[in-house]
């Protein structure tokens, strides 16, 4: 993950735990509240596995395995990532996935 990534998941976590909308988290920040939304899609898609991750769209770097464990009854998905399954409900934090997938990379 770049420096600018790390940034930017950091301020996408902050704007989400204040509570804010995006235009009065980004009032007299060096940002606009569009690129804090449009970061924090391209995190979201990366996280969820759509698009390429790159600069300005969430954490490059590629894991090693993942797989992927749709269960129909339960509506939730299952993703093991480096022995560890987390299970995902529709709405999840998209930027709290980035983290622990981060986390779990980190401690191989």
């Amino acid at each position: 993950m770049t420096t600018t990534d790390e940034k930017w998941v950091e301020r996408i976590r902050q704007w989400k735990e204040s509570g804010k909308t995006a235009e009065d988290f980004a009032a007299g920040q060096p940002y606009k509240a569009s690129t804090l939304k449009w970061r924090a899609a391209g995190l979201r898609r990366s996280a969820e596995g759509g698009g390429q991750p790159g600069e300005g769209q969430g954490p490059s770097g590629a894991i090693r395995m993942a797989r992927v464990v749709p269960r129909v009854r339960s509506a939730e998905l299952v993703v093991e990532v480096s022995g560890a399954r987390i299970a995902l409900s529709r709405g999840f934090d998209a930027v709290l996935l980035t983290e622990v997938v981060r986390a779990l990379r980190v401690s191989r």
